[in-house]
């Protein structure tokens, strides 16, 4: 019979569908991401201000890690004039593609995005 030296007790089998409270966070923080976009229009046309998000990714928490990655995109962007290379703050991929096609965007795309822009309540 093998023997083992771990001398934590196994879960019990009502513990084993769920998860400690210490590994669970629902809460939605801040992060920075990086946002390439095309300006052409040429990905979907459908688009009124022709603007195409094509890549949204999740900045990395070490700086020097984040420093790597922000110089592989700029390099990618500079190759193509049409990309643009943008940096915004959003708690998920999709808020983040949203800020940054508004930060692009030269004509406000949706009614909510005319009032801000008319109010001044841009973020």
């Amino acid at each position: 019979m093998p023997v083992s030296l771990d001398k934590t007790h196994p879960p019990l089998p009502e513990d084993m569908d769920r998860a400690p409270a210490y590994r669970v966070e629902l809460r939605k923080f801040t992060a920075p991401f990086f946002v390439v976009a095309d300006t052409t229009g040429r990905w979907t046309p459908q688009t009124p201000d022709g603007i195409d998000v094509l890549s949204v990714e999740r900045a990395a928490d070490n700086d020097v890690e984040q420093g790597l990655q922000r110089l592989d995109i700029e390099a990618q962007c500079f190759e193509s004039p049409e990309l643009v290379y943008v940096e915004v703050n959003a708690v998920s991929a999709g808020d983040a593609a949203l800020k940054a096609r508004r930060l692009i965007s030269p004509v406000p795309s949706t009614f909510e995005d005319l009032m801000r822009a008319c109010l001044g309540l841009d973020d």
